[in-house]
């Protein structure tokens, strides 16, 4: 009896196994992009501004905003009904430059945040110094979550994300003084 004769088999493919970044390191990433695009769009807009505008808006119109609002340590007196464009900051920080550091900031900070258990309502606050240098001079608790061991995770992060890169010129006074933040569980598990 003969034996059947057997089908060659097709070549086999052989994949390569690479990382692909997560959704939420898609997402930080082009967040970075799009606020970084912004920015060149406003400084453009900015520098093609005639002279003329400028001296009759004396407080300089914002040109833009980033994501959310920043508290400042400093308040200046605003214009307008709460609507549309205005002039000052009522106590936030809308400059496109601060804002893109201080989303570099959180960005690092949440990075080396970690934290089990717990509900996901657990939030406290934060101020900290960073110096010119971008080392952290100073971290305390404004508002405690009531849960030490939370609260600790919190100040163990921005330690451990520190040295953050030097704070923009114009503002390093501001970050010198301090900034407050705002940490939720909640954030952190998403």
């Amino acid at each position: 009896m003969k034996a059947p004769h057997a089908k060659p088999s097709p070549p086999v493919a052989i994949a390569r196994v690479e990382s692909t970044p997560s959704v939420k390191q898609q997402l930080a990433k082009l967040r970075q992009q799009l606020l970084a695009e912004h920015l060149a769009q406003a400084k453009k807009a900015a520098a093609e501004a005639t002279p003329e505008a400028d001296e009759e808006d004396e407080g300089g119109e914002d040109t833009g905003s980033g994501g959310g609002p920043v508290v400042a340590n400093t308040r200046t007196e605003g214009t307008g009904a709460g609507i549309g464009s205005g002039t000052g900051s009522m106590g936030i920080q809308q400059n496109l430059d601060f804002l893109l550091y201080y989303r570099t900031v959180q960005e690092r900070i949440k990075d080396a945040w970690s934290f089990s258990g717990g509900s996901n309502d657990l939030t406290t606050r934060v101020a900290f110094a960073i110096g010119p240098d971008g080392k952290v001079t100073g971290v305390k608790i404004t508002q405690s979550s009531r849960n030490s061991s939370f609260d600790e995770s919190v100040i163990r992060a921005i330690r451990r994300a520190a040295p953050f890169p030097a704070p923009p010129e114009k503002y390093r006074d501001q970050f010198a003084h301090g900034i407050e933040a705002v940490f939720k569980l909640g954030e952190l598990n998403s």
